[in-house]
């Protein structure tokens, strides 16, 4: 039983903040975006919202997907489907079976087309049946001038998203440890065949704080680059779609976009308390903040965030001083975490003496069965 609290604390709204940027950076891309990871404010436009093809950043989607669904040990048998695919490929050949670790780097760090037909098959029972669930989950994250019609991103007329989408879902994606995991790693070896594999992002060996994420080339599509970096605690995703400049116009706006972002102390530490009903106690437990909670600020303005306190609806006396009964979220306003604080007690909560009697045994036993309710608020 967890109570969620919700205390509106910001109503914020940015201006219009990409104009500043966009008279001074020239990118080269058809459609741009750089987006501040955890609200999703756009720092930098460029036809955000234009429906362009993708390519390989398509795979993106399928990586999350798996890695969701799947044991990285798992095998999976490639299927003669899967080893004849066009396009970029590790050449993998009809019958081998690999694990889906191995298939995950050769999917993000070489983009292998045919580990991408093999996990789709392996993890949705077909490609087909792979491809609704990845369209499943971009309507459920609402990426609504997104479709996809395979795994990997090559051409098809069906096949597309926006610069604005596609940064969405690498914020998402990127709240998955092994995701990030994945796409940050710059050499890997493979079980299979003893392989040493190097990662194609350019940007992970070349930009300060590039951790990732994606690189994408089709004739159709031209070159198309999603990647990621961290600055002094703040995580900026810029994605470009048709650029044929794209590795120095990602170093360009990062350099630019970085200049007008910073973290600010927005609650300081001990300074917010909130209060918890104690059944047979002398009164109310009260809880404080442990830590100080910080959020990003655009041109000195802290996005848009509320404050959620997390906390059993009640708890048994007796409390004991300085117990970690709860935590204070800091929510951007599309419900991502952007800190949070344990909520400790202030002071002990003594048994009424009333209760220390008969009703009081009867508390007793009532407490132990929410012990481990209280239990897992604090680990």
């Amino acid at each position: 039983m967890k109570r969620w609290i919700c205390v509106l604390l910001s109503l914020l709204f940015l201006p219009a903040v990409p104009l500043s940027v966009a008279g001074s950076v020239t990118c080269s891309a058809r459609g741009a975006v750089v987006l501040e990871a955890a609200s999703g404010i756009a720092l930098y436009e460029k036809n955000a919202d234009l429906q362009l093809p993708e390519a390989s950043t398509t795979k993106i989607m399928t990586a999350l997907l798996v890695l969701e669904r799947a044991d990285p040990t798992q095998k999976i048998k490639v299927s003669a489907k899967a080893a004849a695919v066009e396009g970029s490929q590790l050449g993998l050949t009809a019958g081998e079976e690999l694990s889906v670790a191995d298939l995950l780097y050769v999917l993000m760090m070489k983009s292998g087309n045919d580990a991408a037909v093999a996990l789709a098959e392996g993890i949705g029972g077909s490609e087909e049946r792979f491809v609704a669930m990845m369209n499943e989950r971009a309507e459920k994250m609402g990426l609504k001038n997104t479709c996809f019609r395979n795994p990997h991103g090559l051409p098809d007329e069906e096949h597309y998203t926006t610069a604005r989408d596609l940064g969405e879902l690498t914020a998402a994606a990127l709240e998955n440890p092994k995701f990030r995991a994945l796409v940050s790693t710059r050499q890997a070896r493979l079980e299979y065949k003893d392989m040493i594999i190097t990662n194609s992002n350019k940007l992970l060996y070349t930009c300060d704080g590039v951790f990732g994420v994606k690189t994408g080339f089709t004739k159709a599509a031209g070159r198309c680059l999603v990647s990621a970096a961290e600055r002094q605690g703040v995580t900026l995703i810029c994605v470009t779609l048709n650029d044929g400049n794209d590795w120095d116009d990602h170093a360009t706006l990062y350099d630019a976009c970085f200049a007008r972002v910073s973290r600010r102390e927005v609650v300081v530490q001990g300074t917010h308390r909130c209060s918890v009903p104690v059944l047979g106690g002398e009164g109310a437990a009260v809880l404080k903040n442990s830590l100080s909670l910080t959020c990003v600020t655009v041109d000195g303005i802290p996005v848009p965030y509320s404050l959620q306190e997390k906390t059993l609806p009640m708890l048994f006396a007796p409390v004991e001083e300085c117990r970690t009964l709860g935590y204070l979220v800091l929510l951007s306003d599309k419900g991502r975490v952007l800190d949070s604080s344990p909520l400790n007690t202030i002071q002990r909560v003594e048994q009424k003496k009333e209760e220390r009697t008969f009703a009081g045994s009867f508390l007793l036993k009532l407490r132990k069965l929410w012990r481990t309710l209280t239990s897992e608020i604090a680990s």
